[in-house]
């Protein structure tokens, strides 16, 4: 743990000394965008920023803080896929991706859109996989330019946390295989399985060992998705026999580096593995879907201080304003005055949410928070 950091995100997630924690929020539905635009919302956007999930313009319009300096881990695809339209269907497509992922994606500015309806994943067969293993080569990544590690270097110099944003294990083997397929792998070809999540492993982990030595990684996050409103789509067991050694390949090496927190985006309600994660080091749980059965309190009063919260306020609550808004900040003030926590929506901000809504909520939060 560094002391030198100024980042409240980084001092609060560590329980260091802050004036208050950040103020922060986590995007919005571009449907939500475009409908506050009609009732009288004054940020000037560009067409993309409002067809887009996370407009860093908006968010300064707002004045929302911003959490650490990136540096850049290598995970793309190379080469990619062709993109290719197979089917034009109204406002939506089906198509496939630069994975090789076919889905019905609907146009940016269709008010249906939502998530993409997935069809068909690049890895049916153990050929498949290798084949693909080929496009996720480990050799020539994580040779950052020259610039890009200066800057790090500068933002480290002057107090600010350095992160690493990941694709995690669960998160990637779906993106190759899909959620049927992998559920059954998990059965049928669990050696594929583990050469998967080493793999992934060791293109993760040898990225963060080739930075120069005086570069540290002081937080790692981590994207999984890997639950549905009733529980993960893992069991613990699963989670320890595939992806405990990959994770703690992945940590160690970052602890080697410094890191002392690490955050995963699940949504939905990861209940059942938390104390997993907690195990490998990963100890920030974020969005903490309230409509999941997510309870910040609940979760604080199991887990203890080890584990650190961010989001947990019902974005519903939002759309419904007033007391209802006040309900929520009442729900979760035992755990926020406890510490290592940063209150936010619990996912993006849906369009069912008015802008005049939105603004009460912010007022309120900022209150709540200090700001």
């Amino acid at each position: 743990m560094r002391a030198d950091i100024n980042d409240r995100f980084y001092r609060t997630f560590t329980y260091q000394g802050t004036d208050r924690v950040p103020d922060i929020e986590f995007g919005y539905w571009p449907q939500t965008i475009r409908r506050w635009l009609g009732e009288g919302m004054r940020a000037e956007l560009t067409e993309e920023e409002r067809n887009s999930m996370f407009p860093r313009r908006l968010d300064d319009f707002f004045g929302f803080e911003h959490e650490a300096h990136g540096i850049l881990i290598d995970q793309k695809i190379d080469p990619p896929f062709e993109e290719e339209i197979i089917e034009r269907r109204g406002s939506s497509v089906i198509m496939r991706d630069s994975t090789g992922i076919i889905a019905q994606r609907f146009l940016h500015d269709a008010e249906e859109s939502s998530i993409p309806h997935f069809i068909d994943f690049p890895v049916k067969t153990g050929d498949d996989w290798q084949a693909i293993k080929q496009r996720y080569r480990i050799e020539g990544r994580g040779l950052a330019d020259g610039e890009a590690i200066e800057q790090a270097r500068s933002a480290q110099t002057s107090g600010r946390a350095i992160k690493a944003g990941l694709i995690g294990f669960y998160g990637m083997l779906r993106n190759w295989m899909g959620m049927e397929r992998l559920s059954f792998a998990f059965y049928d070809c669990p050696e594929m399985v583990h050469e998967m999540v080493e793999h992934w492993a060791e293109l993760l982990a040898r990225q963060i060992e080739s930075l120069p030595e005086d570069i540290l990684i002081d937080e790692v996050d981590w994207w999984e998705d890997m639950a549905g409103k009733n529980g993960p789509l893992v069991s613990p067991a699963l989670f320890d026999e595939f992806f405990g050694r990959g994770y703690s390949r992945v940590m160690t090496a970052a602890a080697e580096r410094g890191c002392a927190i690490s955050m995963v985006d699940c949504d939905g309600n990861p209940h059942d593995i938390v104390a997993n994660w907690l195990r490998q080091g990963v100890n920030i749980m974020f969005p903490l879907e309230v409509a999941a059965g997510v309870d910040p309190g609940a979760w604080r009063d199991e887990f203890g201080m080890e584990l650190r919260l961010r989001g947990g306020i019902d974005k519903k609550a939002v759309a419904i304003g007033g007391a209802a808004i006040d309900r929520e900040f009442e729900r979760i003030r035992g755990p926020f005055e406890q510490g290592g926590f940063i209150p936010h929506l619990d996912h993006l901000v849906p369009p069912d949410v008015s802008y005049d809504n939105y603004r009460e909520y912010l007022d309120k939060k900022r209150a709540f928070i200090g700001r």
